[in-house]
């Protein structure tokens, strides 16, 4: 992970909802969870599923809809 895109995560304050396949064939598990911590919002979810990039649960579909619906009126 670049230092520089380390920095620039700092700089994004508003709220995230961040999610992450844990077995992702394409995306380094640690490299992700650096990024997440680097995150300068106060408030920062972390949605963490086992399986690879394309077993995404459907699940995560309601809880993105409920994170923009409360983050959008």
């Amino acid at each position: 992970m670049p230092r520089a895109m380390l920095a620039r995560a700092r700089e994004i304050t508003i709220p995230l909802q961040v999610l992450l396949q844990w077995d992702d064939e394409g995306n380094d598990r640690r490299a992700a969870l650096d990024l997440f911590d680097a995150l300068g919002s106060a408030e920062k979810t972390l949605h963490a599923n086992t399986g690879g990039h394309a077993g995404v649960p459907a699940f995560e579909n309601e809880a993105g809809n409920r994170f923009f619906t409360r983050h959008l009126k």
